[in-house]
């Protein structure tokens, strides 16, 4: 991909939070042609740690330093969400840029916030919702505008995990403190990919159950219908009970009047459409594949690793928000599709909350 020309004026990006995910960051934002200037973490080794990984000059353990000692012009926040809120007004509120890891907040109070803050501030927010624009997805969307599937009518998600996931097996991790607890952290995931291709949600139904051994879980099995626009309708499963080669696989399928997609997201990304009349190895799929493959060992050869090392799609969001930022145009993630988002799964934590856990009785 090519970087985005510079212009005049400060192109420094402010990190917050050293976790996983913030290399992922810092990568895009230098292929984006911004300066990643100062890293913050209240975890002071860690931070010094993560600056010195990456080379980044100046390292805080106090995000209201960073933001006054540096002349920042973005901050990436990559931290547990229930701080999402609050680092986001704080940097709106001094007219900064904000990128926001999913989910945009935690609950719908703090979206509120944010974005009365987002209306009062010269900067500009995005959210990272890295599977809309992974290759599979990023070329279905292309295929549905072009309609090559006709009128989409439905779509399935799917999120099958190990009950070894790192996330899921760790009892101290922060997501089982989330509503909804592991679910929380999954769920914008399927959220937004259903928004995305079938509009606005309604939620029909929350069914939950027990399988998995870990009693810090509530429940471990999830499965959500929701009804889009014109009638349209989706469903999600979440599953921490599915063993497989990897410890986590996610795919779609998006049915159309004239066809139906199947899009692999991870950890293999593909695309298949079926069509009357159409074997698996038409040639449009395979044409759709080598493109997927081609762009994938593009990245390969230019990051010199394999493509779970960093993110096609960081990339893609980000690039956007860098030319809305300093040119014209939407950041392909706009604050309302995160606020919305937002709002759904919340919806749906709160029914998992209130579910009762499997009663089993022994013999």
């Amino acid at each position: 991909m090519n970087v985005v020309p510079m212009k005049t004026g400060p192109r420094n990006v402010g990190m917050v939070g050293c976790g996983g995910i913030s290399g992922i960051h810092v990568k895009a934002w230098r292929k984006a042609g911004m300066f990643v200037a100062a890293a913050c973490d209240v975890n002071e080794k860690a931070v010094t740690k993560f600056a010195e990984d990456w080379n980044i000059p100046s390292c805080y353990t106090s995000f209201s330093e960073m933001l006054e000692k540096e002349k920042l012009s973005v901050v990436s926040v990559c931290v547990p969400p229930k701080f999402h809120a609050d680092i986001a007004v704080e940097a709106l509120e001094s007219g900064c840029n904000v990128v926001v890891e999913k989910p945009f907040t935690g609950n719908t109070g703090d979206a509120e916030r944010v974005m009365d803050a987002l209306k009062k501030s010269s900067g500009k927010l995005t959210i990272i919702h890295s599977q809309l624009y992974e290759h599979s997805i990023f070329n279905a969307m292309k295929g549905v505008k072009l309609g090559m599937i006709g009128e989409v009518i439905g779509m399935d998600v799917e999120i099958l995990h190990s009950n070894d996931e790192a996330m899921a097996a760790n009892k101290d991790h922060w997501c089982h403190k989330l509503s909804g607890g592991r679910f929380g952290e999954n769920l914008p995931h399927p959220v937004y990919l259903l928004h995305a291709f079938l509009g606005k949600l309604e939620i029909e139904s929350v069914l939950t159950d027990k399988l998995g051994p870990h009693p810090w879980m509530k429940f471990d099995e999830l499965r959500v219908m929701l009804r889009g626009e014109e009638n349209r309708f989706g469903t999600i499963r979440i599953s921490f009970n599915a063993l497989g080669h990897d410890l986590t696989d996610v795919h779609a399928n998006i049915y159309g009047t004239g066809g139906t997609m199947h899009a692999g997201i991870y950890p293999i990304s593909s695309l298949i459409v079926s069509k009357p009349g159409w074997g698996i190895m038409h040639f449009s799929n395979m044409v759709n594949q080598i493109k997927i493959w081609g762009a994938y060992v593009k990245d390969i050869i230019s990051e010199g690793k394999s493509p779970r090392n960093y993110s096609v799609s960081h990339l893609r969001i980000i690039k956007s928000f860098v030319k809305s930022i300093y040119g014209n145009g939407e950041p392909l993630v706009t604050p309302e599709m995160g606020y919305e988002n937002v709002q759904v799964v919340e919806k749906i934590c709160k029914r998992i909350d209130d579910a009762s856990p499997k009663v089993t009785s022994e013999h």
